[in-house]
């Protein structure tokens, strides 16, 4: 198999698994703080990288590179992961995954909306898949002690966008950086981004109630998360046609549900087993083969390399 698919299907899978871990964490941990500090954390990780292997000094990186990849960050990163965070507090880590997984529909949408793309058959019929899968989760809500749960809903919904909108943003927009040096980008311009809230959470945080655990996810969430899955995926985007890297977004809802499920107990619906089969069908539909190469791909967040 080629390394390239291997690269990217491991990136989804880490950040699948990663959905029930995060959810946990944030009964304790202040959204806007977590997000900063496992931004802090993987950059850190990922700098000795940059200059070691990549050889690359940050300040030597061009204005027009920068604001690529802040383009990239804001929305695929720092929207994207705090609206996901957010939706935890009042979704379950399956939702939340099928809710990702939307991506490719999403970009197709404001595609037509903000580029004018034309929508084939094929591509509305992964629109009309994948809001069927989010109208099926929809349905729990109906028994009238839902609305955190619509509440979560519109979260996630602002989560996907934000990931769909860096697909669109970075449409324009071309970075040729190394994988280690892209994700300690992202993640260093992502930290710029949540500093000022959480300044502003820490303020007013216990910090001394941060146990050994807490230390633990959040060190966890910036290698697992961030880090070594921006890495994996940039490494090996360039090795594979753009449909196979969208398609295997598939991956995320499939791992963040077992892993939910097997160790973290949480159950999964009639309803989440029929969105995320409809989801997946998206996802096919979306990113199978056309004539026409897709010239955008999103990243492990959402936004394009």
């Amino acid at each position: 198999m080629n390394r390239g698919y291997i690269y990217v299907l491991l990136c989804y899978f880490l950040i699948g698994i990663s959905y029930p871990i995060a959810k946990n964490a944030m009964n304790e941990i202040p959204i806007w703080i977590f997000t900063a500090v496992t931004f802090l954390m993987a950059f850190v990780m990922l700098y000795p990288f940059v200059r070691i292997v990549d050889k690359i000094k940050l300040s030597r990186i061009g204005p027009k590179v920068w604001l690529a990849v802040s383009v990239q960050s804001l929305l695929g990163a720092v929207l994207y992961t705090v609206f996901l965070l957010y939706g935890f507090e009042s979704a379950t880590a399956i939702m939340a995954s099928v809710f990702t997984s939307l991506a490719p529909a999403a970009v197709l949408t404001l595609s037509s909306i903000f580029l004018k793309e034309k929508l084939s058959v094929r591509k509305v019929l992964a629109i009309i898949l994948a809001v069927a899968g989010v109208l099926v989760l929809t349905l729990p809500t109906a028994d009238g002690s839902g609305q955190n749960t619509w509440l979560g809903i519109l979260f996630l919904l602002l989560s996907t966008l934000s990931t769909a909108g860096s697909v669109i943003a970075a449409n324009k927009l071309n970075v040729n950086l190394p994988p280690a040096t892209m994700a300690a980008g992202v993640c260093l311009t992502g930290l710029i981004f949540s500093l000022p809230m959480a300044i502003s959470q820490g303020t007013a945080f216990d910090w001394q109630s941060l146990s050994a655990s807490n230390v633990t996810v959040m060190v966890y969430y910036a290698a697992l998360v961030w880090a070594l899955p921006y890495a994996f995926f940039f490494m090996g985007v360039t090795k594979i046609p753009a449909s196979a890297s969208g398609m295997a977004i598939a991956v995320v809802p499939l791992a963040a549900s077992f892993f939910a499920i097997v160790f973290f107990g949480e159950k999964i619906h009639v309803t989440d087993c029929i969105a995320l089969a409809l989801v997946t069908l998206s996802i096919v539909a979306a990113e199978a083969a056309e004539t026409k190469p897709v010239s955008v791909t999103p990243t492990p967040s959402g936004t394009a390399a």
